[in-house]
């Protein structure tokens, strides 16, 4: 059988790197990183099945000849700093994550690309006032209307261990004598192990859920401060746990956004105390995945 080339916007990321390594160890698949720095991806990333490409999808004019040849997509793209905006750097959802589909969308369809796979978010709504859920839905919708065949993953918070999220509040854990946590503690989230949305991806380029929209999360529905608990016991390092304001935390958002590397914003701290549940019943139907419960998943941050 004649070996399928999925092109994957992002590939070099901690979710894009999960989803390269899927696809090439189920064989019969050939993986092109495109990267704004193949050199670097290069030397994280070994296989006689990868190929890396330069580029960018903020520069659209190189992206037709980045995607000549494969019979698939994968926009696995975030930018640096995420969810944390930096406008003086050009790293915001309405260009990366809406003009980044914007740009991989017509050069896909340019290119002869049959078949787009998007990894969006739990909270995607083009009608929402969150610039992030907003621009994730309005990608969502440019996709369905493309003409390519496609599969949209709505995933909750992805963890693993390359991830930033799970491992960064593993590490305050571990050095801080207690832990804040954002907002109410209250808000949902399905903590889904990234391997199980890679190979939900892989499946997805071998034909199931075409032209779906899918949420992914993990098996249990958690609170924030429950998934803070199940950290702490992966870890072993239990803490008391106390509740900043989301009022406080905007407060500071607000001053933290006018820095030139702003690590939190307004913006953000409605991210981080919006619900992320799913409903995985159409994923499970559809892709037959077992998911990974998150004390199972997390098993390696004892090893941190």
């Amino acid at each position: 059988m004649e070996q399928k080339t999925v092109a994957v916007a992002g590939g070099s990321g901690f979710i894009g790197r999960a989803i390269v390594r899927r696809m090439i160890a189920t064989g019969g698949i050939k993986a092109r990183i495109l990267t704004r720095n193949p050199d670097t991806a290069r030397t994280r990333m070994d296989s006689p099945n990868l190929e890396f490409v330069r580029a960018d999808v903020c520069e659209p004019a190189g992206l037709v000849a980045a995607l000549k040849g494969a019979d698939a997509i994968v926009d696995a793209v975030q930018f640096e700093g995420y969810p944390v905006e930096n406008p003086a750097r050009g790293q915001t959802f309405e260009r990366i994550d809406y003009g980044g589909v914007v740009a991989l969308v017509a050069a896909a369809r340019e290119a002869g690309v049959a078949q787009f796979i998007y990894i969006s978010g739990a909270a995607a709504d083009e009608y929402s006032s969150h610039p992030g859920f907003r621009a994730k839905g309005r990608a969502e919708r440019l996709i369905r209307e493309s003409g390519m065949t496609y599969t949209i993953f709505r995933p909750s918070l992805v963890y693993g261990p390359e991830d930033k999220v799970v491992n960064g509040l593993a590490k305050a854990l571990k050095f801080a004598p207690i832990f804040g946590v954002p907002g109410t503690g209250h808000q949902k989230v399905q903590p889904v192990l990234v391997d199980d949305l890679a190979a939900c991806v892989t499946l997805a380029i071998q034909g199931r859920g075409r032209n779906g929209i899918y949420e992914i999360g993990g098996p249990e529905m958690m609170t924030f401060d429950e998934m803070m608990r199940v950290i702490m016991d992966a870890s072993g390092h239990r803490r008391p746990l106390f509740h900043i304001p989301e009022r406080l935390m905007r407060a500071v958002g607000g001053l933290a956004e006018k820095l030139p590397k702003p690590i939190l914003s307004r913006d953000a701290v409605t991210f981080v105390t919006a619900d992320n549940a799913c409903d995985i019943g159409p994923l499970r139907e559809e892709f037959g995945i077992n998911l990974t419960p998150a004390r199972v998943g997390m098993a390696y941050l004892a090893k941190k």
